[in-house]
């Protein structure tokens, strides 16, 4: 019989991974389900352990969970890519969550967990994930959701960074750290000319706020910035959003949720497989809300990858 390997970053969503994980020890442990469990130590530690994982029991395992936010997933992302034969599931204990509300994985961890436990025995859903590239960097990392460079960037490092989060954590609203860093750095993020090149085409903005590179509808907590992003149709939705006042950017935030900010002349939309992001200033780069390096960046489609087990 293969393992069920579970992945726990107690410290996701302020303390909101280890209660997620005592009620699901408690579940697999009533249904007697066969399992080892892992946790987190350091950053970047669940992507070691999914490394490992794979290559000494590729043949035994039946599928690695992640128990966390969207950077733990991120990490086992990171690490399994190379083991293809073994599936992929999560268990939503983040505060942003854009992976769960992307690949429609339930809510409720205990639900989430009753899903997978049904279908553990398939092959899983094969979606796309994104192979990148920054500078300064040998070797190339991946993303499952979305990548961005420029404000939005910015605005995961101070997020990131902020006390402020751990409280919104602890009442539930943790995706409000996001916004509370947004307006922090509205006023004072120096505006970049950006040149894009995408699929063999070249494409030149002024003045622009931040570039994403989506793999699926939503990204900073909920924000719905690509509304027509499929994770199976082999491309990347990427939006600009480019000669913008302050005060209309904080206007235009607020219907990302709702994803009507695609309606102005001031957000452009490509779609695309290869994408290379450049510019003379320095920006930063996110992947999955999580900072990876400085453009320019490079990003490409892996086509159907990732065996997930999602709805």
């Amino acid at each position: 019989m293969k393992l069920l390997i579970f992945i726990v970053n107690q410290k996701a969503g302020n303390g909101k991974g280890l209660k997620v994980w005592n009620k699901l020890k408690q579940e697999l442990e009533q249904k007697e389900i066969h399992y080892r469990s892992f946790f987190t130590q350091y950053p970047n530690h669940a992507g070691e352990l999914a490394r490992q994982i794979g290559s000494m029991f590729e043949d035994k395992v039946e599928a690695v969970i992640a128990v966390g936010g969207d950077g733990t997933m991120n990490e086992v992302v990171n690490g399994m890519v190379y083991y293809p034969k073994i599936k992929v599931g999560c268990i939503p204990a983040g505060s942003g969550n854009d992976f769960s509300r992307g690949f429609n994985v339930p809510k409720s961890p205990l639900d989430a967990l009753s899903f997978i436990l049904r279908n553990k025995g398939g092959k899983g859903k094969l979606f796309d994930i994104g192979k990148c590239k920054v500078r300064g960097k040998s070797t190339s990392s991946y993303f499952v959701s979305s990548l961005g460079t420029g404000f939005d960037a910015a605005v995961s490092k101070l997020t990131n960074e902020s006390k402020m989060k751990k409280y919104l954590n602890k009442i539930h609203l943790g995706s409000l750290a996001y916004a509370g860093a947004l307006i922090r750095l509205l006023f004072t993020y120096r505006l970049t000319n950006v040149s894009l090149h995408i699929d063999g085409k070249d494409y030149h903005y002024v003045n622009v706020w931040f570039v994403t590179v989506s793999n699926q509808p939503f990204y900073g907590g909920g924000m719905k910035i690509a509304p027509k992003a499929k994770a199976t149709d082999g491309f990347f939705d990427i939006t600009v959003v480019h000669n913008l006042s302050r005060i209309k950017l904080l206007f235009i935030f607020a219907t990302v949720f709702f994803g009507a900010h695609t309606k102005f002349k001031e957000i452009a939309q490509h779609k695309g497989a290869k994408i290379r992001v450049e510019s003379k200033e320095k920006m930063l780069v996110h992947a999955d809300g999580e900072l990876i390096g400085q453009i320019p960046v490079q990003v490409e489609v892996q086509h159907r990858k990732l065996p997930v087990l999602v709805k």
